[in-house]
């Protein structure tokens, strides 16, 4: 008779935890969610990455960074947005006039043979230049937000111009707009 008592107290004891378990649950889980969306709201308004973007990768070491430099800079005509119009209700046309260095990894295997090619074929870089900036506005270019756009899609339209891992990031030696 005993071991049943016990055993029913147990049972009642493991069921009043399981119920305590599932209230706990319930009342902390929408004050977590609570606090979580305050902390991202906060962090979108400081401007704070909570997730890293490794979708271009990180870079090489230090030491095994290298940069290429395009001999010149190219000026792209920028897309027309219908609102800058003269006198005559023409448009004005604006322009970007952008230098490009690209940063590739020293240690990767491909690495001469990409740099070789790259001294061979600027031409592809600026055609992927020019395919990425014309789409863009004279007022959206100047963002720093749509530059970093810019510089993502260069970087990922030369890596497959090329068919590389090899170049890692595209930064701006030059960048005027008129």
């Amino acid at each position: 008779m005993r071991k049943n008592l016990i055993s029913v107290i147990i049972l009642a004891i493991c069921i009043v935890n399981l119920v305590l378990n599932a209230l706990l649950v319930f009342v902390f889980l929408p004050a977590m969610k609570k606090t979580d969306n305050l902390v991202t709201e906060i962090a979108a308004i400081l401007n704070l990455e909570l997730d890293k973007d490794d979708s271009l990768g990180s870079g090489p070491d230090i030491k095994d960074a290298k940069a290429y430099n395009v001999s010149e800079p190219t000026s792209i005509n920028l897309k027309k947005d219908g609102q800058d119009l003269d006198k005559n209700g023409i448009e004005d046309v604006h322009w970007a006039m952008i230098g490009i260095s690209i940063s590739m990894d020293g240690s990767a295997k491909d690495y001469d043979d990409i740099s070789a090619k790259l001294a061979e074929t600027e031409s592809w870089v600026y055609d992927v230049t020019r395919s990425v900036v014309q789409e863009y506005t004279y007022d959206e270019i100047n963002s720093a937000e749509v530059q970093a756009t810019v510089k993502k899609q260069i970087t990922e339209g030369l890596r497959e111009r090329y068919q590389t891992d090899c170049i890692y990031d595209v930064t701006f030696s030059s960048f005027m707009t008129q």
